[in-house]
């Protein structure tokens, strides 16, 4: 008898841990887009607030003159505290190449994308290039490259990097650590990785 009941208390326990685990809550495409969107309007808006922005159109994949992503970003990760381990997993696979950066963005100014053949044709010959790139886009803090942005699961911590060039010898790069507080994305820290 104790052998029949054991044999039935081992068979619902195995059918207890064999049910189907709940679904993982993956955000879909779209939700990253608009998430990335927002993240860049408020990362534009705290560091520049500029009425229009000349952004390049395609994402960085290494900050300006400091190496690769992955070895800036294990230095960026000892200067920054309270970074998801997801964070930065999701930071490194999103930015692992140059990615188009999406025409259409809704960031709360105006903006115009920049290929690399239009900045080469406004500087590579032309010691006046700033000053042409001044007059035909006036408004701009200068040229900002963006990355992709890094998520954590419950998109609620975000990890970007931003460089803006202003001049010959004026710009910096940052990686940004945001938060979301009350829906909204709000820079929680940043580090910066070069200057000149």
């Amino acid at each position: 008898m104790f052998r029949k009941s054991l044999f039935v208390f081992l068979a619902i326990v195995l059918a207890a841990c064999t049910g189907t685990p709940a679904p993982i809550s993956t955000p879909s495409g779209e939700q990253i887009d608009a998430e990335e969107q927002a993240v860049y309007a408020a990362l534009l808006l705290r560091l520049y607030s500029a009425s229009s922005y000349v952004i390049m159109d395609t994402t960085a994949t290494s900050p300006v003159g400091v190496g690769d992503t992955s070895t800036t970003l294990d230095r960026i990760m000892q200067d920054m505290r309270g970074v998801d381990q997801e964070t930065s997993d999701s930071f490194r696979v999103r930015n692992d190449a140059a990615y188009p950066v999406r025409p259409d963005m809704d960031l709360g100014s105006g903006y115009v994308l920049l290929s690399q053949a239009e900045k080469s044709k406004i500087f590579s010959q032309n010691q006046d290039g700033w000053q042409i790139f001044y007059e035909k886009y006036p408004d701009a803090p200068g040229i900002t490259t963006l990355s992709r942005v890094g998520f954590n699961n419950p998109d609620d911590q975000a990890l970007v990097y931003v460089g803006t060039m202003s001049h010959w010898l004026a710009g910096a790069g940052y990686y940004v650590l945001l938060k979301k507080v009350n829906g909204s994305w709000v820079v929680d820290q940043q580090v910066m990785t070069w200057i000149s």
